[in-house]
C-alpha cells in the first residue's frame, strides 16, 4: 500500500478551462500516455502528478504528453505549449464518473490516444495501488493493478487492454516489479520499470522524469535512478525504495534457463524463512528471485544471476523497506532486481491462479 500525506486539491483547478478539441493527425516522436488511476484515497496525488509534468514539460520535444486522470471526474487532457512559451494542461475529454479500474476504459483511453495523437513510439506511466498479478481481493489493502473505490483491475485483464507495442511502462505502485509481471508483459511492452516492494508517496519524480521520458532512447534507468536517489536520501523509514529497469526480450532466455534446471516453483526444497522477501504485513508472497533460486539451485546459482542481470539494465534498493502492513521496517540483505512468487500450501488459490501465468507455464514445460 502507498503510504502518503493527503493534499486536497481538486484535480480540475489545475487544467485549462477550455477544452481542446484539436486533434494531432501527423506522426510525432514518441507520444506518452499516463494513466492515474487515483478515485481512491490517491485521489489528492492526481492535481499533483500534473502540476509536476507540466511543469517538466518543454515545448521542443519531440512528441505528446496526454494524462487520464480519475479522481471521482475522470478527464485526458493534453500538456503542451499554447505557443507563447507557456505549458498548460488542456481538457480533450470530460468522461464524468467512470470506472478507471475497468479494463474496457483503459483499452479506450490508449485506443484514442493511439488514434489521435499517433507516434513513431508509445510509452505509458500508471499511477495507482497495485499488488502485482495477484488476483483482486487477495490482499487487504494492495490490490492487483488500478483500483477504483471497490473495483480493481486484475493483471491479465491489463496486458490484454493495451492495443499497441510500448517502448516502456513505469510502474508507480507496489509490487510490480516481479518476474511474473515482467513476463506477462513482454509481447506490450520492451521496458518495465518497477518496485518489487511498496512504493512510498511521492513515488518517481514527475517533473523530470518526462525530460528522460522524451528523448530518443528513453533513459529510463536516469528514472529509475531518481526515484531511488529521492528515497535513499531521506531518514527513518522513509530511507525506502526498490527499483529495476527490465528488458523484456532477455526473460524468455530466463525462463528456458530455469525450465531446464527442474521445477523452480517446488518451494519445499528452500527454507522460505532464509530467503529475501518483500511482503505486505504477514503475507509472505514476493521472494528475491536471485536469492531464491541461489538457495534453490545452488550449482546454478552464479549462471543464473549472470543471466537474469542481462535482463535487468538497473537495479538499486535501500538498506530495507516500509511495508505499511505491518509499519515495520524490513532489512534488505540482498536484491536482484526482481521479484517471483512461489506456492505455498497456504495459499491454494494462488496456486491455482499462479499455474494459469505464462511464467508458470513456461518455466514448468
Amino acid at each position: 500500500m502507498r503510504f502518503y500525506f493527503f493534499i486536497g486539491i481538486f484535480l480540475l483547478d489545475l487544467v485549462a478551462c477550455h477544452k481542446d478539441d484539436s486533434v494531432e493527425k501527423e506522426g510525432a516522436g514518441r507520444t506518452i500516455i499516463v494513466y492515474l488511476g487515483v478515485d481512491n484515497n490517491f485521489s489528492g496525488e492526481g492535481a499533483e502528478k500534473i502540476k509536476a509534468l507540466t511543469e517538466g514539460w518543454r515545448g521542443n520535444y519531440h512528441g505528446n504528453l496526454l494524462v487520464y486522470a480519475d479522481g471521482g471526474a475522470a478527464v485526458l487532457v493534453r500538456i503542451h505549449e499554447n505557443g507563447s512559451g507557456e505549458m498548460f494542461a488542456d481538457t480533450l475529454r470530460e468522461y464524468g464518473a467512470e470506472n478507471s479500474a475497468d479494463p474496457a476504459v483503459l483499452k479506450r483511453v490508449l485506443s484514442e490516444v493511439k488514434e489521435q495523437f499517433p507516434a513513431d513510439s508509445y510509452g505509458m506511466i500508471v499511477l495507482s495501488h497495485g499488488s502485482g498479478w495477484l488476483p483482486k481481493g487477495q490482499l487487504v489493502s494492495p490490490v492487483s493493478i488500478i483500483q477504483d473505490r471497490y473495483n480493481e483491475m486484475e493483471f491479465p485483464d491489463f496486458v490484454d487492454a493495451i492495443p499497441m507495442m510500448l517502448d516502456f511502462i513505469v510502474f508507480d505502485a507496489c509490487f510490480m516489479g516481479t518476474i511474473e509481471v515482467a513476463y506477462e508483459l513482454k509481447e506490450k511492452a520492451k521496458y518495465v520499470v518497477a518496485s518489487p516492494a511498496e512504493v512510498l508517496s511521492p513515488g518517481f519524480v514527475y517533473k523530470s522524469m518526462i525530460g528522460h521520458l522524451m528523448t530518443s532512447e528513453p533513459r529510463l534507468t536516469a528514472v529509475a535512478k531518481e526515484f531511488y536517489d529521492y528515497f535513499n536520501g531521506m531518514g527513518g523509514f522513509w530511507k525506502s525504495a526498490t527499483v529495476s529497469v527490465v528488458k523484456t526480450d532477455e526473460l524468455e532466455r530466463v525462463a528456458e534457463f530455469l525450465a531446464g534446471v527442474g521445477d523452480v516453483t517446488d518451494s519445499e526444497r528452500v527454507n522460505l524463512r532464509e530467503v529475501q522477501q518483500y511482503g505486505y504485513g504477514p503475507h509472505s508472497l514476493f521472494w528475491d528471485m536471485g536469492d531464491y533460486v541461489s538457495r534453490w539451485a545452488p550449482e546454478h546459482g552464479e549462471e543464473f544471476v549472470e543471466l537474469l542481470n542481462r535482463a535487468i539494465l538497473y537495479k538499486a534498493a535501500t538498506p530495507g523497506y516500509y511495508s505499511s502492513g505491518n509499519m515495520r521496517y524490513n532489512n534488505i540483505h540482498t536484491y536482484s532486481g526482481l521479484a517471483m512468487y512461489v506456492p505455498q500450501a497456504d495459499y491454494p488459490l494462488l496456486n491455482r491462479e499462479f499455474r494459469r501465468l505464462k511464467w508458470a507455464k513456461a518455466v514448468s514445460r
